[in-house]
This record gives C-alpha cells, structure tokens and sequence, in this order.
C-alpha cells in the first residue's frame, strides 16, 4: 500500500509488510486447490445531498440547449459545465446551499417562426414560479421575465451585444432586476473583425458579411453597415451576404446558407466575415466548414469556426463568459441586487488556425499569429 509519507521506523515497515502478506492468497490445502477469495465488500451508496435551511432556488434556462446537457460532466455543455463549476468555487454546492432548476426553449428550435414568442412565454412562466435567481441564456426568455416589474426575478443574462438588444441599457448600473455578461462591443468588434481579416490576409479586397437580413435583424445590419464604412475608408469593400432560413418550420435549412457563401464566393468575394448573431452561432462549426470547403478565407466569433474550417475567429470566450455569470449569480444570492451589478463586458481573444491557412493556400504574417491567444496547429 502506497502512501503519500513514509511512516518512521520499524513499526512502519512491520505495517506494511503485514498489509502485504494479508493480500497474498492462502497456501492450497493439501492435494486441493486454493480455497476462494472473500468477496469484495460492495461500495457504500454516496451520501445524498440535502439542501441547507435557507437555500436558494436558481432557476436556469436556455433557448438552445435541452435540460440534459445543463449539468456539470462530461456530458454537459460546456459553458453550463463552466457556470456549475463556479458556482462550487463561490461556495455554492447544488444540492445542498442551492437548488437548481432547469428549463429549456429547444423543443422549439425546429419551428423557428415560433422560437422568439415561445421563449418569451417561457420566461413569463419560470418569473411565475418565483426563483430567487434566473440564470439565462436567451434575451426572449430574460425579456418574457421581466414582463412584469413587480415579480421579475433576479436576473443574470449572457447576451452577444447586451446594449444591442435593447435590454440593457446602462450597462454601469442595469436596474430593473436585471445584470449580464456581454459578449459584443457592437460596430466596433464586427469593424475589427474586418480589420484582422484583412491583416490575415492582405490581398483580400472584397469581403462578404454572412448575416440575417436587415428585415429581421436591424440591430446586426445597423453594426454591419457602421463596420463597412470604417473597411471603405480603407480601401475595402463589404458586400452583404443574406441568409434566410425563418421559413423552413422543419428545421435548419443547410442549404441556404451553403449558399449565402457560394454565391458571395461567385461575386468575387475574397473572404468572409460572419456577423455575431444568434442565429448564426447556433451553426458555427458548420459555417467554418463551408467556408473552408469553399475556399474563403473567414473570420467569425467563436473558437468552433476555427476548429471546424474558419481561418481565425475573434470574439468572447463564451466557458469565460458562463464563468462570469456563475459569479455574478453568487453575488446575488448572497444579497446583492442585480440591478446594481455593472454588466461584465467579455474580452475578446483572437484564435486561428495554420491548419486551414495551408489549407486555404494562405501564408499568414508573423506580425498577425503573435496577436492570437491560440494557434491551431
């Protein structure tokens, strides 16, 4: 038996040895075999957890993902994994100084014509329910719960562009039962987007911007055009690239935004840069792919782009981002209000890959991978 220090002297030497020859197996009998092992003794059932007098009941809710991946494990989602593991660093155990409650929007996920007022109902639902602190995921699910002032829970949002979407509006002090981790900084993110774009890859002229259209999101398209003016002045043209898939009540329509990027590709673009959407993020990792099938090189938000075929992606680090939240939930139970917690603005990081620049045929400046916080090899 191994031990982490030796113990002094004779006397442990004499332990050892012992423990030693009470794991040998005894001498066969004579003219028989040796007698049997003792079963093992079974493994005490772990103690369940039992919930504190006084503790506070988080409800969690996501638009995306279903209630089995909002748990900490391997199997969970990753973000979720991050926020559960916080909350234990905060001092707060599910199961025993918190109760958590999960609620999930993604039945919903493949009528997409429904999505936004089905979420909202389900944030007018858990508010109903009365939880200490809502812990979401979804601006339609933050929004529905705050449909009434008077029994609004606490709330803590991850949002892509809080001030964006118009829920939170002074990101100093939020007020209204309500505080965040923002992802975006707006024009000025999707700007450099262009911006590292064109470092990465000097010779490109003519940039695609993949995004839903101006019709359904006002609020991207106002940041694109912001974005392509400050690329014009460079000497760089944007070009929308639309994609439309809200008509498709069966699911994601795959090929509308296989598309969007060919036909960009057929217009003379020269890369890609894809808008930090909601719509969007949901198929990152298939959007990297295209990209790189196509043979664009494209910059997006998050790191899945990179892995999955995109040439760099600058954006939030989204486990960072539910790391965050976790703490800003832990403040509020302990007694602080929402509305008085400033709103954490994510920092971004620049991720690429030298895979698929050889790949792409693309030779990236030494000047450019330094910036990165990861190279993928």
């Amino acid at each position: 038996m191994f031990r982490r220090s030796f113990l002094a002297g004779l006397a442990g030497a004499a332990a050892l040895a012992s423990a030693a020859r009470a794991q040998q197996a005894p001498a066969p009998a004579a003219g028989g075999a040796a007698a049997p092992a003792a079963p093992a003794a079974p493994a005490a059932p772990a103690a369940p957890l039992v919930l504190k007098p006084g503790a506070k009941r988080i409800a969690i809710a996501s638009s995306i993902l279903p209630t089995e991946s909002m748990i900490e494990g391997n199997n969970g989602d990753p973000g979720m994994n991050a926020f559960l593991a916080e909350l234990k660093a905060q001092g707060l155990v599910p199961g025993q100084d918190v109760a958590i409650e999960r609620h999930s929007g993604a039945q919903w996920n493949t009528v997409r014509r429904l999505q936004g007022n089905r979420w909202n109902a389900l944030g007018v639902t858990i508010a109903a329910t009365k939880p200490d602190v809502l812990f979401t995921t979804s601006s339609f699910v933050a929004r529905g719960a705050a449909t009434n002032p008077d029994t609004a829970p606490q709330t803590v949002v991850v949002l892509g562009d809080a001030a964006g979407t118009g829920l939170i509006t002074n990101m100093a002090k939020p007020g209204a039962n309500m505080t965040g981790v923002s992802g975006s900084a707006g024009a000025a993110r999707e700007g450099m987007k262009i911006d590292l774009l064109k470092e990465a890859v000097p010779a490109a002229m003519r940039v695609a911007y993949l995004m839903k259209s101006q019709a359904i999101s006002p609020t991207p398209w106002a940041q694109a055009q912001l974005a392509a003016a400050r690329a014009q002045r460079q000497g760089v043209t944007v070009a929308p690239a639309f994609v439309d898939d809200l008509l498709d009540d069966a699911g994601l329509d795959a090929t509308a935004y296989l598309r969007a990027i060919l036909e960009a590709q057929r217009a003379g673009a020269q890369g890609l840069v894809v808008a930090e959407m909601l719509d969007l993020s949901e198929f990152t990792a298939m959007l990297g792919s295209y990209a790189l099938a196509a043979k664009l090189p494209a910059i997006g938000s998050t790191r899945d782009f990179v892995v999955n075929g995109g040439l760099a992606s600058y954006g939030a680090n989204y486990n960072d981002m539910y790391k965050s939240a976790a703490q800003l939930v832990a403040r509020i139970v302990k007694g602080e209000k929402a509305g008085d917690i400033a709103v954490v603005q994510a920092q971004p990081e620049l991720v690429i890959s030298q895979r698929n620049a050889r790949h792409l045929g693309v030779t990236l400046p030494p000047a450019f991978v330094a910036k990165a916080k990861e190279v993928i090899m």
